[in-house]
């Protein structure tokens, strides 16, 4: 996509932790170009929701910084809560941005903030969630975000999906794909956790299709879905959502826990169809 917004006249941080996992060798541009698109996007947001400061920001995962560095360079007045599991890289931003460093838990209930927020970024979590998990920190995003406040966080969708139903190599060549295409078919919701996890481990790729998404977000009274950007950042779908208090009647019903993924022609279908394009 072409870019949204010119931000050639900041200047974020170029301090890259030696340990930061985002950045590979030879693309360390690439790196860089997808924390300006997450602001374009942020900025995107605040046009939106007719918001023109965003003093308290949450950025969760906030990694290394890949996203933090460009919302210092740009909010350079807000409180910055940098969060994430990642106990190095929390530091890291926390001394290289000046953000307040809350380390993340498992369980997203049990993080002890103290106040809730203007803007929270939530780049690349959803992704590699079970559905528990996933419903469960949307219900904590939700609850952290102030009144008028803004959530914007991103999804794996139709574009993931259908990459690997091309056959499309080096996207996820570590989980179960038939599997997850059977059920990202059916339901519109699909995880498969990584092959490499240790036993108690449950991390690997969600794809969510929109359909599914709005169904869920109908448990929410309070929040308007203020855009779904298809392929925003990099292959990645992008939901900007606003809160406002009593804005819908809770009118519609919510959506019904998927049926277990069970053996069928199509799923036969797709285990054929994907061995011969690998």
């Amino acid at each position: 996509m072409p870019q949204l917004y010119d931000f050639s006249n900041l200047t974020p941080s170029r301090h890259v932790s030696p340990r930061d996992g985002m950045v590979s060798v030879g693309l360390e541009e690439q790196y860089f170009d997808l924390g300006r698109r997450a602001l374009e996007l942020i900025h995107f947001s605040a046009q939106l929701c007719d918001k023109p400061h965003y003093p308290e920001i949450l950025d969760l995962p906030c990694g290394h910084g890949r996203v933090t560095r460009w919302l210092r360079a740009q909010y350079h007045y807000a409180r910055i809560t940098a969060c994430d599991l990642d106990r190095e890289g929390v530091d890291f931003c926390a001394q290289e941005f000046g953000a307040i460093p809350v380390y993340s838990q498992p369980d997203l209930s049990k993080v002890p903030f103290t106040s809730q927020f203007d803007l929270i970024w939530v780049g690349s979590l959803l992704t590699h969630l079970p559905q528990p998990q996933w419903l469960a920190a949307l219900d904590a995003f939700i609850r952290w975000t102030n009144e008028c406040g803004v959530l914007v966080f991103s999804v794996q969708s139709r574009t993931v999906a259908s990459l690997l139903m091309r056959g499309q190599k080096n996207i996820a060549e570590n989980i179960d794909k038939p599997a997850l295409l059977d059920d990202f078919s059916r339901t519109g919701f699909a995880y498969q956790r990584y092959f490499e996890c240790k036993p108690g481990e449950d991390y690997g790729l969600t794809v969510t299709s929109p359909e599914w998404l709005m169904r869920v977000l109908q448990r929410y009274p309070d929040i308007i879905m203020r855009a779904y950007l298809e392929e925003a950042w990099g292959m990645q779908d992008v939901v900007i959502l606003y809160k406002k208090a009593g804005h819908f009647e809770p009118l519609l019903s919510v959506p019904e826990e998927p049926l277990p993924r069970k053996t069928s022609s199509r799923g036969n279908w797709l285990t054929s169809l994907l061995g011969r394009k690998g």
